[in-house]
């Protein structure tokens, strides 16, 4: 019977059913709802003949009801574990005994389990740091990928709201130009290297060497990114037609030259 117990959940509190109770201790139910009001009215009394803080009756006993198995409601009682203790201080024998080991084991093994979830939450909660390194490596993938800009900020918003950090409003970034790394243009029009890779070098030495491309589409990248192997800038959406433009003019060269070197391009259809 003991390991039966349920122990009910009202508010952030866990509580015992008065007919449970009356149960282990072998009273009738009607019996301890009246034990009950005795001990309430004596707290209620002490409260209003004393000057400190009023009692928390809510800490002991909670008015509840429950309907029977012909459909009648009646009265019963939500008990804590103060309110258990009021009781089995009032029992004698072994049955005082008895309640008492239940009542004490069911609340000890709820605490326990509380104590474990709100570990296990803890430990599984990422730290900001831990949101600053997802963030490093998802933006760079998604910059790889050639993500829009807006699509970023999104991702990053979400990432930090729960720390209450916002990176932009929605409509400030909404407005934010897309831009893109040589690889990734190299990537969108089909220009590899013989190794298989996007030419980001080949695109660069199009912008600095053969278009000489205004400084106005292009932007310095962040300093943590390989010059080498973006080429060291971001390019607007100008540059992204110009540079197709240029392609196309040149009828998609498979050598192009640059100050003392050649860069070697195999196209592909995308």
């Amino acid at each position: 019977m003991f390991n039966e117990l349920t122990l009910i959940q009202h508010g952030d509190k866990h509580y015992m059913d008065s007919r449970e109770v009356a149960l282990l201790i072998g009273k009738r139910h009607h019996h301890l709802l009246r034990d009950i009001g005795g001990y309430i009215e004596i707290m209620e009394h002490s409260a209003e003949n004393s000057i400190e803080t009023k009692i928390g009756l809510n800490d002991f006993f909670v008015e509840s009801s429950y309907v029977d198995s012909i459909g009648r409601t009646l009265p019963c009682y939500l008990i804590s574990r103060m309110g258990c203790e009021v009781i089995a201080h009032k029992l004698t024998g072994g049955k005082g005994v008895l309640f008492t080991v239940a009542y004490v084991s069911k609340f000890n093994a709820m605490d326990e389990y509380l104590r474990n979830e709100r570990e296990t939450e803890l430990f599984l909660t990422p730290t900001l740091s831990d949101c600053n390194e997802t963030a490093r490596i998802v933006v760079d993938q998604l910059r790889r990928t050639g993500a829009p800009t807006y699509q970023i900020m999104e991702f990053l918003n979400n990432l930090y709201e729960p720390y209450g950090l916002i990176v932009a409003d929605e409509d400030e970034y909404s407005e934010i130009p897309q831009t893109y790394t040589a690889m990734q243009l190299a990537s969108y029009y089909g220009m590899y290297s013989i190794y298989g890779k996007p030419h980001a070098h080949a695109v660069s030495c199009i912008f600095n060497e053969n278009m000489f491309l205004p400084r106005q589409h292009r932007f310095r990248a962040s300093a943590n990114l390989s010059a080498g192997i973006l080429g060291g800038f971001r390019y607007d959406e100008t540059a992204k037609e110009l540079l197709g433009s240029w392609l196309e003019g040149y009828k998609y060269p498979r050598e192009i030259y640059g100050f003392g070197r050649t860069f070697y391009v195999l196209y592909s259809d995308n």
